[in-house]
């Protein structure tokens, strides 16, 4: 089963052409590359502080990643 934040991420993916999250993102987003993988398979839950920058940065409405 997807995760909300993998739906976003893929839907994100397809309106750029392809995306892959890089150094860029991680530094913007305030999430590292282990924290961003336990996010995505959902091992972990989304902190108010990455709902947030995660929002910004797709630059979508933080309900769109319940």
């Amino acid at each position: 089963m997807k995760t909300q934040l993998k739906k976003v991420l893929d839907n994100y993916s397809v309106k750029v052409g392809g995306y892959k999250p890089n150094p860029i993102f991680y530094e913007k987003t305030g999430i590292n590359h282990k924290r961003f993988g336990q996010l995505l398979r959902g091992e972990k839950e989304l902190l108010t502080s990455e709902l947030k920058s995660l929002s910004d940065f797709f630059q979508i409405p933080i309900t769109e990643l319940f």
